[in-house]
């Protein structure tokens, strides 16, 4: 009696769909490396994708995010579009998770010598050198502290390396 508030409506809700999000990664990165994820390769225009994952923050924006896509031209690639999508959302996902105070991210698309480049840029404090290869690894975080609201499963990175390897691209990292 008391308790069927709406705010712990609202705190069950938001763990249902956290819990919910947990076990879609542990799949995801099973079949990732078991092999038998299927993917539907077509061309696809990289630019609209991101703009149409964008629409994805405009809450956040609204909150005062500062998210911006930066590009030129159209770029058009052959790719598994939802699995697109899921590199792009974990980027970004990890970058809000991450980014400093001023909550400014840049998503950038370059074509450099004719592959293209998409780049997640957070104002946060950074990766130590010595921690930035281990970053794709599946349940690592940097900061071990326990912030379950603001910090993930740890697989989103790892899922973005097994997405990347099955398309034949390349992932990195660089931080100060």
């Amino acid at each position: 009696p008391g308790e069927n508030t709406p705010e712990n409506l609202q705190i069950i809700i938001d763990e249902t769909e956290r819990l919910t999000s947990l076990v879609n990664d542990v799949l995801d990165i099973s079949k990732l490396h078991s092999g038998t994820q299927v993917f539907e390769m077509q061309r696809l225009c990289l630019t609209d994708l991101i703009e149409k994952a964008m629409q994805r923050y405009v809450k956040l924006v609204a909150g005062g995010y500062d998210i911006r896509f930066e590009h030129g031209d159209p770029v058009y690639i052959i790719a598994d579009q939802n699995r697109v999508l899921q590199v792009i959302y974990n980027l970004v996902n990890n970058a809000v998770t991450h980014t400093g105070p001023d909550k400014k991210i840049v998503i950038s698309e370059t074509v450099v010598g004719g592959a293209v480049r998409l780049s997640v840029t957070d104002t946060g404090e950074g990766i130590p050198q010595d921690q930035l290869h281990d970053i794709w690894e599946r349940y690592y975080k940097v900061d071990k502290v326990h912030k379950r609201s603001a910090v993930g499963s740890g697989l989103g990175l790892s899922i973005v390396r097994e997405i990347m390897k099955e398309h034949g691209g390349r992932y990195g990292v660089t931080s100060t």
